[in-house]
């Protein structure tokens, strides 16, 4: 048996045993998290439980604080960068096209702001010929640009966990190609897709170098100088509805998808897109204060948004809201539907701005099992001690404000998102 044999037959055994040790039996895969007919299975599309174990040799990127002359500007004059097509899976999912290797092998893959991984299913998966996982599978003997990495990524997410080793190969997004990226060949991979076409996952975030993580694809495309400015902006739009596609801008920003300047938010931490929120209010006048700040990140992995049980608590009470107890410790509110047109906005003081969501934008209509209800997107979390930030800030909020991702500068911004009416 030769090596790269080997050490797939040794990778293969750890993963099935971890799987099924870890109480994520792949052949018991939960109902993804994200699925539209229980709205309490819909937060964290693909979050991950606890942090990835992969290692490999760190390779020179663009320091996070070094400021970039090329991000002075705020994209207000015209749109700059290259745009990304997404396609909205029920306000759930968004996703994409991108290839990888020589020749370039298809795969459809949603993208993840809170990580930095980027995976895909692999064809040498013992689930690879199985009827029930019919996506789309890299095939490493196919790439003439293939590089094997012979180390090993575990990463876990709410319904299951993604296996397997890391490999180097050319990928190309929007026509850009990176050279040797650094990407996950699934050998096992969470129930996240049912019923898409989706492969894989995409790692937006920051590489954490003191950890020693291989680059993400953003920080690649940056040290190999494929984009016009170390930016990368994303407007989501809302399932059913008129109006422009929902586009990921590598390389700048579009001001016609915003209504207003971006209000900017120095990060607070160098490897993931975190930063401060001064207080949370309601225009009402109610507030929600603490004499620090909370630490919030930018988390396209879930669906929903999510602060502090206390907090959420008092927040939702205000507004009228009943408390029921979902799943994974979460806590929400259910409202009286014809009620709901009249609440206030809820409003996140940042840099000194004022961020609204509307009522639109934090309640959901649901039906389930003939029932029609009324939901508050804002889950309460108890957080164990230490290490996560207060908020998570999914797609709810994203769908609200277009947001700048601008690691030239080491900040966020935040533009509100033109809305359009459903059809």
């Amino acid at each position: 048996m030769n090596f790269p044999a080997a050490l797939f037959f040794v990778l293969t055994l750890v993963s099935v045993c971890e799987a099924h040790s870890s109480g994520f039996p792949i052949s018991q895969a939960k109902r993804p998290v994200w699925q539209s007919t229980n709205f309490a299975k819909r937060l964290w599309p693909f979050r991950r439980l606890s942090k990835p174990v992969h290692r490999a040799k760190q390779r020179p990127v663009q320091s996070l604080f070094q400021p970039s002359q090329s991000t002075k500007q705020d994209f207000r004059q015209k749109p700059t960068g290259r745009d990304v097509k997404l396609t909205n899976y029920l306000d759930n999912l968004y996703s994409f096209p991108i290839t990888i290797g020589t020749p370039g092998q298809k795969f459809n893959v949603t993208f993840d702001t809170s990580s930095s991984i980027t995976w895909v299913p692999s064809i040498r998966s013992p689930l690879a010929k199985s009827r029930k996982h019919k996506y789309n599978r890299y095939k490493d003997e196919l790439s003439s640009t293939h590089a094997s990495n012979f180390k090993r990524f575990d990463v876990l997410y709410d319904s299951g966990r993604a296996t397997g080793y890391l490999s180097e190969d050319r990928l190309t997004i929007a026509g850009l190609t990176i050279k040797r990226q650094s990407f996950g060949e699934a050998l096992f991979e969470p129930n996240l897709f049912k019923g898409t076409t989706n492969d894989g996952i995409l790692g937006l975030g920051l590489s954490y170098i003191d950890r020693k993580e291989e680059p993400s694809v953003f920080d690649n495309m940056v040290s190999q100088g494929l984009l016009e400015a170390p930016v990368f902006s994303i407007y989501l739009n809302r399932y059913g509805t008129s109006g422009p596609d929902s586009v990921l801008t590598l390389g700048g920003a579009n001001p016609e998808y915003c209504e207003e300047d971006f209000t900017f938010a120095d990060l607070t931490e160098p490897h993931r897109w975190q930063f401060k929120i001064d207080r949370v209010q309601l225009s009402s006048g109610d507030g929600i204060f603490s004499e620090s700040g909370y630490q919030a990140i930018v988390d396209s992995s879930s669906s929903l948004i999510v602060g502090p049980f206390d907090d959420v608590r008092a927040l939702n009470e205000q507004l009228g809201g009943k408390l029921f107890q979902g799943h994974h410790g979460l806590y929400n509110y259910k409202f009286n539907c014809s009620e709901v047109d009249n609440l206030p906005d809820v409003e996140f003081i940042v840099n000194g701005k004022k961020l609204s969501l509307s009522s639109r934008d934090y309640i959901t209509k649901m039906k389930e099992k003939g029932e029609t209800f009324c939901v508050s997107s804002i889950f309460g979390m108890k957080w164990k001690e230490g290490g996560e930030p207060d908020w998570f800030l999914g797609l709810s909020f994203m769908r609200a404000y277009y947001t700048q991702f601008d690691k030239g500068n080491h900040r966020i911004g935040f533009a509100k998102a033109y809305s359009f009416p459903k059809i």
